[in-house]
C-alpha cells in the first residue's frame, strides 16, 4: 500500500554527479517507504559520466533488487528502470 502522492520517477538531468546521486538515494528512500516495486531513473544520454554513476550507484544499493536500460517504450538508454527489494 502506498504511503503518499509519490511519483515513481526522477529526473536528474543538470545535476552534477554528486548531488545526482544523493537525490537518487533520498529518492529511493521514499520509493521504498511508499511501497513502490519499480521506478525510473531519468539520467539522459549526454556525455554518459551521469548514467554511468547511476548505474554503478544502483549496483550497490541496498534498495535495488536489480535495474536495467529503459527500452524504446520507455526512454531507450537515457533512463534506468530499477525494480526494488522486497
Amino acid at each position: 500500500m502506498r504511503i503518499d502522492d509519490f511519483i515513481p520517477e526522477i529526473d536528474l538531468h543538470g545535476n552534477n554527479i554528486e548531488d545526482a546521486l544523493e537525490l537518487l538515494e533520498r529518492f529511493l528512500d521514499r520509493a521504498i517507504l511508499s511501497g513502490e516495486m519499480e521506478v525510473t531513473v531519468i539520467h539522459g544520454h549526454g556525455s554518459g559520466k551521469l548514467k554511468n554513476a547511476v548505474r554503478l550507484h544502483l549496483r550497490t544499493s541496498a534498495y535495488v533488487s536489480e535495474h536495467r536500460a529503459g527500452g524504446l517504450w520507455e526512454g531507450g538508454d537515457a533512463v534506468t528502470v530499477v525494480t526494488l527489494i522486497r
